[in-house]
Order: structure tokens, then C-alpha cells, then sequence
């Protein structure tokens, strides 16, 4: 990664840019690098890189990675998977900035009944065992809450004994529970156990070691997140749904739940005060989500 950071440095220097705006964009770059996560975390690197949830900085965060996308294909490349839900998140954090008045909704935004209405389509020829699986991971009946990521270091174990090593999520067979460990607030707020509905619990793989795999390993991140696309795209006959699109109509969902159970499920998301503000529809209660109480866990 040393000489791809270099080759981007080269890129900003070609660029037509002052001299100070080069220095505050290689910095942007060295901070990204030092990052834990990066790059295939990069929605959890931008908050880690803005700890205080400041819109203005994170604002700023993606707009410069989005520049430097356009100066230097070398680092393109590094985020290319990320860019378009860069974009998404730019788009609405920045129009969050302009006004306090309701976000209003994109062209691929869908409602979370939409969402649900989507399960009459499970039976049709085309839908894959995956899609099934997906759709009652993340829709209904779901576990509570909508991670961005957890789903990709989730080992299937038999049983507690098995689950011990807390680098890692679990699913437990003989107690249809999964256990995370690794999650955004996990550090401050522990492990979280979700008991699995029976009607979900049948469909984890019985033929694999991890929730998501691909040729015997766990399946990265970004793709999950292209298999959950392809497999909503068939399910609503050709929508163009990603887990952010998903996050987001869950996000507004809750609103309406008393805040403290909206804080729970926030936290279990992932979502520092700044994402639930960009990824909600309806903004009227979101500062009471600026709250961190010690009782969460």
C-alpha cells in the first residue's frame, strides 16, 4: 500500500491545484492509510476520522475523498466499490448542512413496506436460496436491527463452546442465537446476543463454516454488499436496492419507536448521530439520537 500511496501523492502533485490545497489532500490521504479498516471499511473510517460527529468536517472528509477519486486512478481504484455510496452519503450530508428541513428522498429510495411487500416474490423461479437468506437476514423477519458489515466475519458454530474467540461474530446452532463481538460501538458497549426466529434459523447454510463464503472463506464486505444488491434487483424486478438503501428505509421506520429503543437500535447499526441524520428521511427527532447513555448494553 506504501506505493500506491506514493503513486497518489504523484497524482495530487500533477494536479492543478494550489500548493496548499495538495498538502491538506496528501494529508487527507495519510490519515486514510494510517486508518484501521481501510480500505474496505471506508464509511467506518470517515467517522473514526471525525470522533466529535462534526457535519461540517465530515462533510469535508468525503468531498475530498471524492476529489481525489477524480485526480488519481490509482486511489479510484482502491475505493472504486465505495464511490457510488460515497456519493449517496456526500449528496445528503451536504444538504443536511444547507437546511434543517426534512431530507427529501432519492430517485431509489424505498419505504420499509415496500421492503416487506417484497416477500410475495421469495417463491418466484428466479430467486436463489442466497436471496431468501437475505431477505430474512435483513428484512423480515431480521434480527432487530441492520448492521453495515458484522455479517462478514460471522462464523456457524454448533454450539457456545465453539464461539469463544472474541475477534469474531457467531452464529450458534443448537441455541439459534448470534453473538457479536465486532461492531462499531462494540468497545464501549459489549457483546450483543440476538435470539434467531426459527423461520430464519432454517435458512443459515448447513453446508458452510461462515454466514457469507466464498470458495471456503469468509466473504468480504463489498461483496456482500454487491450480492445483496443482485439479489434485491430480483427480488423487486430490477430496483436498484443496496444495504445503504435498506439502512436507510429501516432508519425511518423507527422513528416513530420511543427514544430510547431508537438509541439502541442507532448504536447496534452502526450509526454515529451524523449517519442517522444523512440516512433518515425524517429529521425531526434526530438530535435526541446525539445522546450516548451508559445503559445501553
Amino acid at each position: 500500500m506504501e506505493k500506491k500511496k506514493e503513486k497518489i501523492f504523484k497524482d495530487i502533485d500533477a494536479g492543478d491545484l494550489s500548493p496548499v490545497t495538495k498538502e491538506h489532500y496528501k494529508m487527507r490521504i495519510r490519515g486514510l492509510f494510517r486508518a484501521d479498516g481501510f480500505p474496505h471499511d471506508i464509511i467506518d473510517v470517515i467517522e473514526k476520522l471525525n470522533p466529535n460527529n462534526n457535519l461540517n468536517s465530515e462533510v469535508s472528509i468525503v468531498s475530498n475523498i471524492l476529489a481525489i477519486a477524480n485526480l488519481s486512478k490509482t486511489f479510484k481504484s482502491i475505493v472504486e466499490d465505495d464511490l457510488g455510496d460515497l456519493r449517496e452519503l456526500y449528496d445528503k450530508l451536504a444538504t443536511a448542512q444547507k437546511s434543517k428541513d426534512p431530507i427529501e428522498t432519492r430517485e431509489n429510495d424505498v419505504t420499509w413496506e415496500y421492503l416487506l411487500s417484497l416477500e410475495k416474490n421469495l417463491e418466484k423461479p428466479n430467486i436463489k436460496g442466497d436471496d431468501r437468506l437475505i431477505y430474512h437476514l435483513y428484512i423480515e423477519p431480521g434480527i432487530g436491527f441492520i448492521p453495515r458489515n458484522d455479517f462478514a466475519q460471522m462464523k456457524i458454530v454448533d454450539d457456545m463452546s465453539d464461539a469463544k474467540d472474541e475477534d469474531f461474530n457467531y452464529y450458534v446452532r443448537d441455541k439459534k442465537t448470534m453473538l457479536f463481538n465486532e461492531y462499531k460501538t462494540s468497545k464501549r458497549y459489549g457483546q450483543i446476543k440476538v435470539k434467531v426466529s426459527p423461520e430464519l434459523a432454517k435458512y443459515v447454510p448447513s453446508d458452510q463454516d461462515w454466514i457469507f463464503q466464498q470458495d471456503g472463506e469468509p466473504m468480504r464486505d463489498n461483496s456482500i454488499g454487491k450480492k445483496i444488491a443482485r439479489a434485491m434487483k430480483r427480488l423487486s424486478g430490477g430496483k436498484h436496492i443496496t444495504l445503504v438503501t435498506i439502512r436507510r428505509a429501516f432508519a425511518t421506520h423507527i422513528q416513530d419507536l420511543p427514544d430510547d429503543e431508537r438509541r439502541k437500535i442507532a448504536l447496534k447499526m452502526g450509526h454515529s448521530s451524523m449517519t442517522n441524520k444523512a440516512y433518515s428521511h425524517n429529521k425531526e427527532e434526530d438530535d435526541k439520537l446525539d445522546e450516548r447513555v451508559a445503559d445501553l448494553k
